[in-house]
């Protein structure tokens, strides 16, 4: 079962992701149609981000970031599949894969979780729709 600080802490480093993720593949965009969306969805993952971050802080817990090497591996893989194809319909693609992920994952985070503070729950929650509403978002560029 998760307690509250984990399912925080999962939620903070899930956001991070999300931003590590679309600040990768923007890099390497040439359409600002995607990169408006991209753009919105990368201020709904900080929003996220920064209140799981406060609310880690008033319960007085140690914020676990996502670890650095996690972070250089997902920036190497998607410089790597973007030299490939940098088409707004493939980061389309990978950008729908990564939510994929994330939602499977926030969903069975928010399935074991055993806490009961209202406002936790309400965060995951918005975590895991946010991750939806960019799967539906990103399908309109395939």
């Amino acid at each position: 079962m998760i307690n509250d600080v984990e399912m925080l802490t999962y939620v903070l480093q899930n956001a991070e992701m999300g931003c590590q993720g679309i600040t990768s593949v923007r890099k390497k965009l040439h359409d600002s149609r995607v990169d408006g969306v991209l753009c919105e969805q990368l201020i709904k993952y900080g929003k996220i981000y920064h209140c799981a971050n406060s609310m880690l802080r008033s319960r007085g817990a140690e914020i676990h970031h996502v670890s650095p090497v996690t972070k250089t591996m997902t920036r190497i893989a998607a410089e790597r599949d973007l030299k490939r194809d940098s088409s707004a319909s493939h980061i389309a693609e990978m950008m729908i894969k990564g939510n994929t992920m994330g939602v499977n994952k926030m969903s069975r985070h928010i399935r074991n979780y055993d806490g009961n503070d209202p406002h936790v729950s309400t965060l995951a929650k918005k975590m895991l729709d946010t991750e939806e509403e960019n799967i539906r978002e990103m399908k309109a560029f395939l």
